[in-house]
Order: structure tokens, then sequence, then C-alpha cells
């Protein structure tokens, strides 16, 4: 009975050890993963201002160290702030045929919009967001019409267009300049403009006699970039 016994326990632990070198043999063989490899932007244009409704065309580079990655599906977000949340409104992909690995996209934006590039991440490459891209808008001011002659004293009204218009578009003023006697202008006075539509005007009275000039002009906000018209026609006051 003893010995059955032995020869018992001498298989049970025969048998351990087997399944132990079997075990650490299957750890051995087994695929080591390694983390996806990190991945970087560069962008074009870092930063952008253009006139209400014009478009700008982003372009984004994704590379893993110095091997750029061309043929993902990426995404272009947009947002009202530079650190805020961003709406994904585009995904991008590299064209098939050139083999160029930018992803381009063009957009027209209605007002100040920051923009970032977005890669989502796969076994293969770790994920990443590109530097904020800032796109401003100017609104578009057509130069002013005023006529051309008038005599001191008499109102005049001096008006142009804008868009964008009322409501929601930018405030405008409309800056008069005179002709001093050696030929340069000078600033005359600032008149706050109405704007109704997608028209700015404003009455006017020149209390002196000479030649004028008039530019329209709108001060930046957190929607709007600065933005100003060109000149109108000179205007000669009489008396």
């Amino acid at each position: 009975m003893m010995r059955v016994r032995a020869l018992h326990n001498r298989w049970v632990g025969a048998g351990l050890t087997a399944v132990a070198a079997v075990a650490l043999l299957a750890l051995t063989a087994a695929p080591v993963f390694a983390d996806p490899a990190a991945t970087s932007w560069t962008v074009d244009p870092k930063s952008k201002t253009v006139t209400y409704g014009e478009a700008v065309l982003l372009s984004g580079t994704l590379k893993s160290g110095a091997t750029t990655i061309p043929g993902l599906w990426v995404d272009l977000g947009q947002g009202t702030t530079a650190v805020g949340s961003f709406e994904i409104i585009y995904k991008i992909t590299t064209p098939q045929a050139s083999g160029t690995a930018r992803y381009e996209v063009a957009v027209i934006p209605h007002k100040t919009v920051y923009y970032l590039f977005r890669w989502g991440g796969d076994a293969t490459y770790a994920a990443s967001d590109s530097d904020v891209i800032p796109v401003q808008v100017m609104p578009a001011l057509g130069a002013p019409t005023n006529g051309t002659s008038i005599t001191v004293g008499k109102k005049l009204t001096v008006k142009g267009s804008v868009t964008p218009g009322a409501p929601g578009g930018p405030a405008v003023k409309i800056k008069a300049y005179r002709k001093k006697g050696d030929g340069s202008w000078t600033g005359y006075r600032t008149y706050a403009g109405k704007v109704s539509g997608t028209q700015y005007s404003q009455s006017v009275t020149i209390a002196r006699t000479g030649k004028f000039k008039f530019k329209a002009v709108s001060v930046a906000g957190t929607e709007y970039a600065a933005g100003q018209s060109g000149f109108g026609r000179v205007l000669t006051v009489k008396q």
C-alpha cells in the first residue's frame, strides 16, 4: 500500500512539472504586441485672415518620426475658440494617384473659426491632433459713395455695402479725411455708421471748405477681424 502511494505522488509531481513547462513554453512563444507608433502633424497655413466669402485651403501632413503617413481617413474639426471643443465637419484622406501625404480641404468660414486636423489612432499609429489653425474673417466693405461736390454746411449721405450685414454683422464706422495744403491727407472726423441689411450709411455735415474723401472701417471683435474699404471719390466742399 505504501508503494502505491509513492508511485501516485511521483506521477502527480511529474504531471505538474510537465504542465508548468508547457505553460512556460506557451508564454515564451506568445507574440509581443508593440504600442502604436507616436504621430505628429505639420499644418499650412498656421493662421489666415480672409475677406467674407473667400475660401481658404487648409493642409495637414501626418508623420511618425520623419516618415509621412498617407492614405488614412482623418478628421477636420472646427471650434469657436482655440481651446474649446471641436466639432468634426469633414473626413479627409490623401489623393490616391498623387502619392502625397498632404491632407487638404477648402473651407469658407462665415466668421472667425478655429480648425484642427485629428487622427483617431489605430493599432499601428497612435492618435494625435494638429496645432489649432485660427482663420479670421474680415467683413467685405464696399467703398463709400458720397457725390463729388457740395456747399459747406450742407448735409450729405455717405453709404456703401457691407457683408455680412445686419443683424449679426460687425459695426461700421465712416472715416473722413481732408486734403492738406502740401497735398497729403489727414484724418478729419469719424462717424458711426448705420447698418441696414447689407448697406451702411450716415448723414454727415462738413463744416469747412476743401477736398475730402471717405472710407468705411469695422472694429475687430471675437467674430470678425478689423476690415476697411477703399476710398470713395474725392468730395469738394465749396463756400
